[in-house]
């Protein structure tokens, strides 16, 4: 204690101390009820230690926690410029946090319990939309609790942004509980701090009573084929899993994947996801042929991915071909990433093909596609209740990277009320329920097909329908917060 302040070591320990606790409600670590509680030893050193060193403490938490969950960056980008960015993202958490603390001690004091949540959650929201970063650096908050579904229901309503301010309130009210029974000047009062968590607490009651049994269920298989790391593939000489030319090639990974699809036949699934593999051109009739073929012997849909040479350019594209040997949908790519755009790919046409199956309607995606809050709301919008949609994450074998990814799809199913089916390169291969339950899920790096139950709802929910209001309403009031507090300082911070 430093004159009435949490010395800088102590807050130090405690910033140390929520990042590891943070990052372990993180996709890959996965105890996602530490979330709820993790950051309250930073906020507790934040509002009491010496206000000059509020951002050296956000330091040490920002740093930290992201070393820890985007370790992946190295093995994405490239090991110099991975580890520059996750010192720069951290530096930027502290950013948000400090300005958030700010914001806190210069509104009025009704508002200052919220002042945080809507600065980082406003933030977030942003960042995960804004051109060009939006593809690499979608780790936000909510993450941590992708394996809570009950906690996962309001995103039906509000998207991600709305659980991000949830955990928020429920640390920053045991925090403001901590500081006030210490004896020391709080930032919140005991009645506000109570009535910050009481919101979240009965949202998340509420998201256990609406989650139903399965019902009318079928199966979903997904595939984890692993060509990005068959020593046989890739000595084979061209970039398998961007852009396949070699005959020799795409039968060796329709070999794979078909091996894959017919060991769980006698299981009758009704679809079948391959991973995003691109193993032929879809005008390529003898390839085709064979996958129809496939399709039939199986008596399942199976979802493929594609190159399309079509006049719009060369795509990315997923096909889906119907148990009596047709094809239904093919849909492309949308959301390319660099090393796609290197390889000749164009963006796919803004069309959302929707297919009428007897187990519900279908439609089809493609990896990146699933970051794009508004690619799903429209494949919802146009009528689907199942996407299939082939993936690939594998960054260099990272184990890492694979559960942020396949998380994205947990989110959007939930907002929209999709069933989903992840076939990928490198494992994180998922069945989900349209609330947000893995009912299947593949081990990471390891080659194998595993099935799930699931089954689809009649949804329009208010998210699907309105979109991201709740972000932008977060972004409205916390320019408003920041008008405010030019006008008003109720501490006398600075």
């Amino acid at each position: 204690m430093e004159n009435g302040h949490t010395s800088f070591g102590a807050a130090a320990g405690l910033a140390t101390l929520s990042a590891v606790m943070m990052a372990a409600a993180m996709p890959g670590i996965d105890v996602p009820l530490v979330g709820w509680v993790a950051l309250v030893p930073l906020l507790f050193a934040l509002f009491t230690v010496d206000a000059r060193r509020v951002y050296p403490v956000s330091v040490v938490f920002g740093v930290l926690f992201s070393a820890i969950v985007h370790r992946w960056y190295p093995d994405v980008v490239s090991p110099i410029w991975g580890y520059v960015l996750i010192v720069g993202v951290g530096m930027f958490y502290a950013s948000v946090l400090r300005l958030g603390l700010w914001l806190t001690h210069r509104v009025p004091a009704p508002l200052a319990i919220v002042a945080l949540p809507v600065t980082w959650a406003a933030i977030e929201f942003l960042k995960y939309i804004a051109p060009e970063i939006e593809d690499w650096w979608f780790v936000m908050l909510p993450a941590s609790q992708w394996r809570f579904p009950p906690a996962l229901q309001v995103l039906s309503v509000t998207g991600f942004p709305g659980l991000s301010v949830m955990i928020l309130l429920v640390n920053l009210g045991l925090a403001a509980l901590l500081i006030n029974l210490s004896g020391r000047k709080g930032f919140a009062s005991t009645r506000a701090a109570l009535l910050a968590m009481t919101a979240p607490l009965a949202i998340i009651l509420a998201g256990y009573a609406i989650i139903p049994a399965p019902h009318d269920t079928f199966k979903v298989a997904v595939v984890t084929d692993m060509i990005g790391q068959d020593p046989e593939i890739q000595a084979m000489g061209e970039d398998a899993g961007v852009l396949v030319e070699s005959p020799e090639l795409s039968q060796r990974i329709f070999d794979a994947d078909a091996g894959l699809t017919r060991s769980v036949a006698d299981q009758s699934p009704a679809f079948v996801v391959w991973p995003e593999n691109e193993f032929t051109d879809i005008d390529n009739a003898a390839m085709m042929d064979q996958l129809k073929a496939l399709a039939a012997e199986t008596h399942s849909y199976i979802t493929a991915d594609t190159t399309w040479n079509a006049p719009t350019g060369l795509h990315d594209t997923a096909v889906l071909i119907t148990p009596d040997g047709a094809e239904a949908i093919r849909r492309a790519k949308i959301n390319i990433v660099p090393g796609e755009v290197k390889a000749g790919f164009s963006k796919g046409p803004l069309e959302f093909p929707v297919y009428d199956s007897p187990y519900g309607k279908v439609g089809v995606a493609v990896c990146w596609d699933v970051h794009r809050l508004w690619i799903m709301r429209e494949l919802a919008r146009s009528g689907a209740q199942i996407i299939l949609l082939p993936m690939d994450n594998d960054f260099n074998g990272t184990t890492a990277f694979p559960p942020f990814h396949s998380a994205n799809a947990v989110f959007r199913a939930v907002e929209n009320r999709l069933t989903f089916g992840l076939g990928t390169v490198s494992g994180a291969s998922m069945v989900i329920d349209p609330y947000g339950r893995i009912t299947a899920e593949a081990p990471i790096n390891q080659r194998g097909v595993v099935l799930g139950e699931t089954f689809v709802v009649q949804a329009d929910t208010i998210y699907q329908r309105f979109g991201d209001w709740f972000g932008w309403l977060l972004v409205t009031l916390f320019a408003a917060m920041l008008l405010i507090s030019l006008r008003f300082n109720r501490s006398g911070l600075g």
